[in-house]
């Protein structure tokens, strides 16, 4: 392993988080002071707004993002941002009656959507899991474990199978239960996202998946254990699609692909998350199954869906080879991990120099030097650099723009070069 350019990377994932990512996000400029909780929307020109619902997404996110920061970083402002988030996550999203949480609120806490996707939920048990794990505090474990255990035993109708959406009271519901919002009056109705849900299609519920890694890490309970082993069982036996050596980003049901349009940033997103629950589940013929395929997966990824400046496409058909012009900011931090994925797995410096490269093109035209954090989305062509609409649009903060993603990014490279650079020794924190 190349020690100097591991440390240089590992440098660089911290003045990420300290000096980019999180002066944003923990700035007071954010905090909705009369309402409590954080404006529901904050423009490109940091035009802050409430006309956007609070959605329990970004909470849950932010929760993860400020808890796992105190644990990596030790600087206790972000633990005092995670208190103030549970604090609003249990406020205005908890539902105390029936357990989970409320998908979106009003500003004021009114209740806008019931409904219990797992999509969202997962962002409850991610969330207050972290900041167990951060703070210790017992309720919040509690609720975790009570989410987790409807997921279980209401939500979930086989291995590693769950329903997109639930009614307030857990049972089966249409749709997938978030998303959809209704135009405003002289508003033209929404495109048609890339992807869509045919009944019973589903896709792997891969961030029910992390929330899993962090309830297991905070309680070890061995129904939790069971649940990723079968997750990771799945990913093997049914996720991974021999034909094109990629994670089906919409699977039927009967795990079946649909359609042929592809998500590059969830095959490097499920690729390290996939590898790291086998690890956590232990067992010596998953882990070796799971490398083959991650590999597998990990080095079409590479051959395939970088562009000429060395960025990492959003997305494309598998067909007819067509890839998205945008580049989108969670896409291209699940980029870099993957990336050093590969080269923790095969030694290969071909995988290190993708992560460096993919670093490089981040700080070039990702990082925002006016107000903080990353761009939504941008364009680089042979006309030059520029932002663009795509996905959450050009708000630096809204119910899909958030912490979660990049500062992931960074935590995981820190545990990774750790665990490269000092293999013997036990990483201090774990993502």
């Amino acid at each position: 392993m190349n020690k100097e350019r591991l440390t240089k990377l590992a440098a660089w994932a911290h003045t990420q988080a300290v000096d980019v990512i999180f002066p944003f996000w923990t700035s007071d400029y954010i905090v909705d002071k009369e309402n409590g909780g954080f404006f529901g929307r904050v423009t490109l020109d940091m035009e802050r707004l409430n006309d956007e619902p609070r959605g329990l997404t970004l909470t849950g996110r932010m929760l993860y993002a400020f808890s796992t920061a105190y644990r990596f970083l030790k600087n206790p402002l972000y633990l005092e941002k995670a208190e103030y988030t549970y604090n609003e996550l249990m406020h205005r999203f908890y539902d105390p009656e029936f357990g989970g949480a409320y998908t979106t609120v009003t500003e004021t806490g009114e209740v806008l959507n019931d409904n219990k996707p797992n999509y969202c939920e997962a962002f409850l048990i991610m969330g207050c899991s972290a900041y167990y794990r951060a703070s210790g505090c017992e309720e919040a474990l509690r609720v975790a474990r009570e989410c987790a255990a409807h997921m279980e035993n209401e939500a979930k109708w086989g291995p590693s199978r769950y329903y997109n959406n639930m009614t307030r009271d857990w049972k089966k519901a249409e749709g997938m239960g978030f998303g959809g919002k209704k135009p405003k009056d002289g508003e033209e109705a929404p495109k048609r996202p890339a992807f869509f849900f045919p009944e019973g299609s589903v896709m792997f519920p891969h961030h029910l998946c992390q929330a899993y890694v962090q309830l297991y890490r905070a309680a070890g309970d061995e129904n939790i254990l069971q649940a990723l082993r079968e997750m990771a069982e799945y990913v093997v036996s049914d996720l991974y699609d021999e034909t094109y050596h990629c994670f089906k980003t919409i699977v039927g049901p009967d795990g079946e692909r649909v359609g042929t349009r592809q998500s590059f940033g969830h095959d490097c997103e499920i690729s390290y998350l996939a590898m790291k629950v086998a690890d956590i589940v232990g067992d010596e013929t998953l882990k070796a199954n799971m490398k083959r395929v991650v590999t597998s997966v990990l080095e079409r990824v590479l051959e395939a869906d970088f562009d000429p400046w060395h960025s990492l496409y959003n997305g494309g058909d598998l067909v007819s080879g067509e890839r998205e012009k945008s580049h989108i900011w969670w896409a291209q931090a699940e980029a870099v991990t993957a990336m050093l994925l590969g080269y923790q797995l095969t030694g290969e410096d071909r995988f290190l120099d993708a992560c460096e490269k993919q670093v490089d093109f981040l700080d070039k035209y990702f990082v925002n030097r006016e107000h903080g954090d990353w761009y939504n989305n941008i364009v680089v062509d042979e006309d030059g650099w520029r932002v663009v609409d795509g996905m959450h649009g050009f708000d630096k903060l809204n119910g899909g723009k958030c912490p979660f993603h990049n500062s992931q990014m960074c935590f995981e490279i820190m545990e990774r070069t750790q665990k490269m650079l000092c293999p013997e020794a036990k990483p201090e924190v774990l993502t």
